[in-house]
């Protein structure tokens, strides 16, 4: 699927013709390459899972294609960029969501795809894992994003034989608590969109990072949570004993 770097001058109609074209061609290779993604993260969120001690839906994992009209939006708001290769103007092409239930599993799962062999992080110069937890946005949008680049086989045709081949392409993952997911939704839908049409308001950024803040105290809360129910478990077990319904000792 890689393309020559762009190099000419074009206008909007010649840039939105050929977004269509690459989308007509490489749309199908795109959704699978997505579901390959969530394969290789869900296998990451296994492993993680079982080396802590959670429940398998303790981590979520989402991927998804950017559309061509989401695309095509995205070029509008750059000024329509020249490209020959969509990743040139647009570094999330194919994404991923992991969504855990605790704030450290975040920087867990992280870590399992910094030394996972089904990806390779990309430079840190070049494409710098971003930290919106420690440091969060001023609306107080709270996640980790970090780039990798993610290795599949491409359907590719040279005159009339049709042949597979590796190749990778850059994906973007974002790794978030459930709370800071929701408040990410909900935010999306009511600020960010309308921030992208010129409306801004001081005040209620301020009051959305508000409750961001108290969200992320609900997320430290949580992990007290946790902590107490593991160690309580592992008291029981040492113990040897387990409680029920009723004593199946006596007669």
């Amino acid at each position: 699927m890689k393309l020559d770097t762009a190099t000419e001058v074009l206008g909007q109609d010649d840039l939105r013709a050929r977004a269509l074209r690459f989308y007509a061609r490489y749309g199908k290779e795109l959704e699978q390459i997505a579901e390959l993604l969530q394969i290789k993260i869900k296998q990451l969120a296994l492993a993680y899972t079982l080396n802590n001690r959670l429940p398998p839906e303790a981590v979520k994992v989402i991927t998804r294609v950017k559309g061509v009209e989401s695309f095509l939006k995205k070029l509008e708001n750059d000024g329509w960029p020249t490209f020959y290769y969509p990743t040139e103007v647009v570094k999330d092409l194919i994404g991923a969501r992991v969504v855990c239930w605790f704030v450290d599993d975040c920087y867990g799962v992280l870590n399992f795809i910094k030394s996972s062999n089904h990806f390779r992080v990309a430079n840190e110069q070049t494409h710098p894992v971003k930290d919106f937890i420690k440091t969060p946005q001023e609306a107080g949008y709270r996640a980790v994003h970090v780039f990798a680049d993610v290795t599949y086989d491409s359907v590719q045709k040279v005159g009339d034989v049709v042949t597979v081949k590796p190749d990778q392409i850059l994906c973007e993952i974002q790794i978030r608590t459930k709370l800071q997911d929701a408040w990410g939704d909900i935010t999306h839908e009511f600020f960010y969109k309308a921030k992208a049409h010129g409306v801004t308001n001081a005040s209620l950024e301020t009051f959305l990072a508000d409750v961001s803040d108290r969200l992320s105290q609900e997320d430290k809360t949580l992990m007290k949570f946790r902590d107490t129910y593991q160690r309580l478990t592992d008291e029981k077990t040492q113990e040897g004993k387990r409680e029920g319904f009723r004593d199946d000792t006596r007669g």
